[in-house]
């Protein structure tokens, strides 16, 4: 993202030719309160919050994710999650995308995450006598 980002300010008479490229459009809004509010209607949660591909993992769900760190692929990142969201590029099973929050620290982790790993979907179990 940051490389695509450079490229774009270092290009501005080609930008916007470029940018036409891609049938891919995120629309923003200014919202009161918390936010951005994801697929499944509720704020997202920096760090926490998982977009997946619904057709295969429902929203809603905690999940044990176990990656590393984008900024430092060595530093294991494992945390539970949620999956409040969905997004256009994430599209298949074992899919997903983290959201990391605000601001610049942010914006760098999620431009480099492309990170490999697995998750787990945390469900309950069957409760006694059932």
């Amino acid at each position: 993202m940051q490389a695509i980002r450079a490229w774009l300010k270092a290009n501005p008479g080609q930008a916007s030719e470029v940018m036409a490229l891609n049938p891919s459009f995120i629309f923003f809004r200014v919202i009161d309160g918390e936010g951005p509010i994801g697929a499944e209607g509720v704020p997202l949660t920096p760090g926490r919050s998982l977009a997946v591909d619904p057709t295969f993992v429902p929203l809603g769900l905690p999940i044990w994710l176990d990656t590393t760190d984008p900024l430092n692929p060595e530093q294991p990142l494992r945390r539970v999650v949620v999956t409040q969201d969905t997004g256009s590029a994430i599209k298949g099973p074992v899919r997903g995308d983290l959201f990391w929050g605000f601001g610049e620290t942010a914006a760098v982790k999620a431009g480099a995450m492309k990170q490999q790993g697995r998750y787990f979907i945390l469900l309950p179990r069957k409760a006694p006598g059932r």
